[in-house]
């Protein structure tokens, strides 16, 4: 699993990298996720149902940054990318910076079991289980969705201010590591 986590393992769940032949289920958990969110009038992920979001969804797996979570059944119940590198979105919304941190995106449970705080407990076993012993998990997400924000609030996370960012107002968050 790289260097990221000390155990592949959450609950009854294992988390491992996404590889090639994962893309289509990755590609559904997300479009799933962006049309859960456009029903109740959110439109933070409306690009991943988008055709130009596959080749991004591609290109994140290929960097090894997209993660799966199986159940004991070996199915997809969620997904995530994580990663010790800024993106060029991450320096658009936190600056360049050169500190350790891990930056948590996409972020999203399958359809068929959302509303079990899978969500929530995904979150607080990466907050643990990092290998960096210091430094901050760094998330963001759009200013408007409140009840996303709120989830971040709830979760530990420290509201690190808005900033506008392509043409987006987010919100950003942080929760330092292994605290």
């Amino acid at each position: 699993m790289g260097s990221i986590f000390k155990t592949d393992t959450f609950e009854h769940y294992t988390i491992r990298q996404a590889s090639v032949k994962d893309a289509d289920t990755v590609t559904r958990i997300l479009r799933d996720a962006a049309q859960w969110l456009i029903n109740k009038g959110i439109h933070q992920w409306d690009y991943y149902l988008s055709d130009d979001a596959a080749a991004e969804i591609n290109q994140a797996i290929k960097a090894g940054t997209t993660y799966i979570v199986e159940d004991r059944d070996n199915q997809a119940i969620a997904t995530f990318n994580l990663s010790m590198e800024q993106s060029e979105l991450d320096i658009s919304i936190w600056g360049a910076r050169d500190d350790e941190a891990l930056y948590l995106h996409r972020l999203a449970v399958d359809k068929d079991c959302r509303h079990k705080q899978i969500g929530r407990r995904l979150l607080e076993w990466i907050h643990v289980n990092s290998h960096l012993d210091r430094g901050v998990l760094r998330l963001d997400c759009v200013a408007d969705n409140l009840s996303l924000n709120q989830f971040y609030a709830d979760a530990g996370f420290t509201f690190s201010g808005h900033i506008h960012a392509k043409k987006i107002q987010f919100s950003r968050y942080e929760k330092r590591l292994n605290a």
